[in-house]
């Protein structure tokens, strides 16, 4: 706080005053009290004078009646006794002496008072007969002149002498003895003890508040903060209410300049180009990212207009829209292009608004730019490698899709396009053995070569539509839909044979081949997703085929794939909500005698009723649906071997797909702890495609379960890997001959077959069963061939419901015990 002088200070300047005050009061107390005093010895003096004029009068008048006048010069000298008397004389009207005191007459006073002294008195006293007593302050005297008559006689005329008198009656006359010096010191005192009271309350209810007030104020101004931690809030007056103010602002201020240092730390730490200008565009302040994004350092800008910093691409209409906006007091957004200091240019997302003062008026504008080149040039790149395959560069199924609808909307029925889906034979197969780098190289390779050819054949649109699968779009003409689709199947016939030509990959020599789908389109199609789908299940088929092939969609292969979708789906809720049974089928020997049964799985459909194994089996084998259904058919099969007295068998039928699941055998083995079934019991019929994969796995797989008790046969023996080799590994103990040999036993050459496989059964020394058994004649060859076969067929008997099976061959519909 600045000093201040001590005659500025608020104490001095109330308690001088009222000093000033006090003493003004007190000497005017003195003044009138003197005043008083003097008034009052004034009346004194003049009725002591009256009294004594009026006494010495009759004294006069009873000397002029007794003849008495030589005692006057005495009475005279009588009066001059009294200490304040100056001068007494008898004198005429017209101021001659009469009578007076020698001595006063000798030392010549008393003629200089008469000469002095108002004749005007001496006539009006004469006249009126009355005594008048006059106070002269510029003499400090009292005169008093009265009439005294000589005679009183009828017959004499009365004489008037006058008698003058002077009185001393000085102003200085004040005399302290009669002050009450008591009364008057404890008038002081209190007058000092209030002054002291009033001085100490000013100084500690006015003063200091007023100081503390002052020096906070001082310092709020200067510093925007009161180092003081003391003051005036709980004084009950304005100071009170002042000081709870100043503390509002004070922390009014502190929570303003705190927002404005985050504020300002923000605006300085953020990573958008701050920039203020005045009204007429010229730069006040730039933030650090500012320098950092343009290359400008502050001192550079300000002053300056930031067109400085345009490159010439921003179009015109941005500028002119910007300062239409800003004209009208509202904020702008938009896209700027800019060059920083070293030439390169650069996008700025741009949001540029006005700032008001407290009345609301512009006063400058304040532009937030966002350098957007990264994030458009990572848009554009998110974009492509949302629309275009990573690898081949080529545009992907989304980008495909685009391109057929807006196709579509072109066409009508008169007009026709082709969709022609390459997908690579064995790429997997080559992933597999060389890796996945080595796939890649093949397929930029044939995406080049289908992109060449597709360009070149009526501008076609070429994508990848994932992984080895291409797709070319061959654009509309007005054509008949045979010539498109000849026009197709050349050009389709054309890439097949870039294709097969040979990929040199690390200088190894690659031969690859595709197959390919043909779809015909016109205004009639419903979507472009449902040209692909078709598209796609061409090419299924092509592939089916043998590869290397060109399919044009049928319906058909719709109707079928739906089927099987439809299939799948209802199966899988079969599982869980029934309508699956379990059949068998007796198993007998060359005497009719009952050796056991295979178990047969059958579907009770909730609206389409009875549904043949035949459809619903291939399609569960396609996916690991057949695992959920082989898990199912052991847990029921399990439970209807016990319901079988020894020592009948029980042939289950396991899918290889089930059987290579690594959790097989532990599986078998749960659900035999569950039942509690005798495994000797049981046969496991696998077929031959098992033999393919990983012999090693599936031999180990079945001697674990032999080790249980477990027995295996192949099952449809002679029509898929047959490897006598193999035979010889595998832990077998039984031979099923397919049907189809068994019903073909009168041809020569299927005979031929049948008795081959009856001599592997006994040199093998397995046990050999036939099925598919349907006459006499077929049974009667049979067993002449090997009296042990075991016997299976509607000529046996028909699968049947295990409550049927009951009450056909023990007479009961209940498990037997």
């Amino acid at each position: 706080m600045k000093t201040i002088h001590w005659w500025q200070r608020l104490s001095v300047q109330i308690t001088v005053p009222l000093l000033c005050a006090m003493l003004l009061v007190i000497a005017g107390l003195a003044y009138f009290m003197i005043s008083a005093q003097q008034q009052a010895a004034l009346r004194t003096a003049k009725l002591e004078l009256g009294s004594s004029i009026v006494v010495v009068q009759g004294a006069f008048n009873r000397m002029y009646t007794s003849d008495r006048k030589i005692a006057i010069p005495e009475l005279l000298s009588e009066i001059h006794v009294h200490p304040n008397v100056m001068n007494a004389a008898l004198v005429d009207r017209f101021g001659g002496i009469v009578a007076a005191y020698e001595p006063n007459v000798l030392s010549g006073e008393l003629s200089g008072f008469l000469a002095e002294l108002d004749k005007d008195y001496l006539t009006e006293v004469a006249n009126s007969t009355k005594t008048i007593v006059k106070y002269h302050p510029e003499h400090a005297h009292v005169i008093a002149v009265a009439p005294i008559i000589e005679s009183t006689s009828i017959h004499q005329r009365a004489q008037r002498n006058l008698l003058v008198v002077e009185y001393r009656h000085e102003p200085n006359w004040y005399r302290f003895e009669p002050v009450p010096w008591q009364q008057l010191s404890l008038l002081l005192l209190l007058f000092l003890a209030v002054f002291y009271v009033l001085w100490w309350a000013l100084r500690r209810w006015v003063a200091r508040p007023a100081d503390q007030l002052a020096h906070a104020v001082m310092e709020f101004g200067s510093h925007g903060q009161v180092t003081s931690t003391v003051l005036p809030t709980q004084l009950p007056n304005e100071f009170g209410v002042l000081a709870r103010n100043i503390e509002l602002a004070l922390q009014e201020r502190r929570a303003r300049e705190a927002t404005l240092r985050k504020l300002s730390a923000a605006v300085e730490q953020a990573s958008e180009s701050i920039m203020i200008t005045d009204l007429k565009g010229e730069v006040e302040y730039v933030n650090p990212a500012f320098e950092k994004n343009t290359g400008y350092s502050a001192h550079e800008v300000v002053g300056k207009n930031p067109r400085f910093l345009a490159s010439g691409r921003t179009p015109r209409q941005n500028y002119q829209a910007l300062w239409q906006r800003l004209s009208e007091g509202e904020t702008w957004q938009g896209e700027l292009y800019n060059l920083r200091k070293d030439g390169v240019e650069f996008r700025e997302w741009a949001t540029i608004s006005p700032l008001r003062d407290e009345q609301g008026k512009v006063t400058h504008y304040l532009a937030s730019k966002l350098n957007i080149t990264q994030r458009v040039e990572d848009e554009a790149r998110i974009e492509h490698l949302a629309y275009y395959d990573k690898l081949t560069e080529l545009p992907n199924r989304l980008s495909c899709n685009d391109y057929l609808t807006r196709m579509l909307q072109r066409l009508d029925e008169q007009t026709f396009a082709a969709v022609v889906l390459f997908d690579l034979d064995g790429i997997q197969r080559i992933n597999d053995v060389r890796g996945f780098e080595f796939g890649d190289v093949i397929l930029t390779t044939v995406a080049e070569r289908i992109r060449t050819l597709g360009t070149i054949h009526r501008q076609g649109f070429v994508a990848n539509l994932g992984g080895d699968l291409f797709a070319v779009v061959l654009d509309a003409e007005q054509q008949d839909a045979q010539v498109v689709l000849e026009d197709a199947r050349a050009f389709a016939k054309q890439v097949l044979l870039a294709i097969n030509e040979t990929i040199v990959v690390r200088d190894e020599y690659v031969s690859i081949s595709a197959s390919a789908g043909i779809v015909i389109c016109s205004g009639q199609v419903d979507s472009a997703d449902a040209i692909i789908r078709h598209a796609e299940t061409a090419v299924h088929t092509a592939k089916d085929a043998g590869g290397n092939q060109i399919a044009v969609y049928d319906a058909s292969y719709s109707l079928e794939l739906e089927k099987r979708y439809d299939i799948e789906r209802e199966l899988r809720r079969a599982l869980t909500e029934g309508g699956l049974q379990l059949y068998l089928q007796p198993q007998v020997d060359r005497q009719q005698r009952l050796f056991g049964a295979e178990v047969l799985v059958r579907w009770q459909h909730h609206e389409r009723g009875m549904i043949s194994p035949a459809d619903f089996i291939p399609v569960a084998e396609q996916t690991d649906l057949i695992v959920d259904l082989g898990k199912w058919i052991m847990q029921h099969a399990f439970e209807a071997l016990a319901q079988l007295p020894e020592p009948l068998v029980l042939a289950i039928n396991i899918s290889p797909r089930q059987f290579r699941k690594y959790d097989f055998v532990s599986c078998v083995e749960r659900l035999l702890a569950d039942s509690g079934v005798d495994p000797h019991r049981l046969i496991f019929e696998v077929t031959e495609n098992l033999l393919v994969e990983d012999v090693n796995d599936v031999v180990r797989k079945m001697l674990a379960l032999q080790k249980l008790g477990i027995q295996f046969s192949i099952d449809d023996f002679g029509t898929g890997y047959s490897s006598l080799s193999y035979l010889r590994k595998l832990p077998l103990q039984e031979i099923k001959i397919d049907k189809s040999f068994v019903q073909a036993v009168d041809d020569d050459e299927q005979r031929a077959i049948v008795d081959s496989i009856f001599a592997i059964a006994r040199h093998l020394n397995l046990r050999l069963v036939a099925e598919g058994v349907e006459t006499q004649a077929q049974l009667d060859y049979l067993v002449k061939a090997d009296p042990a076969v075991v016997l299976q067929g509607f000529y046996i008997a028909k699968p049947m419901p295990i409550d049927a099976f009951l009450a056909r061959y023990f007479g009961a519909e209940k498990p037997l015990q």
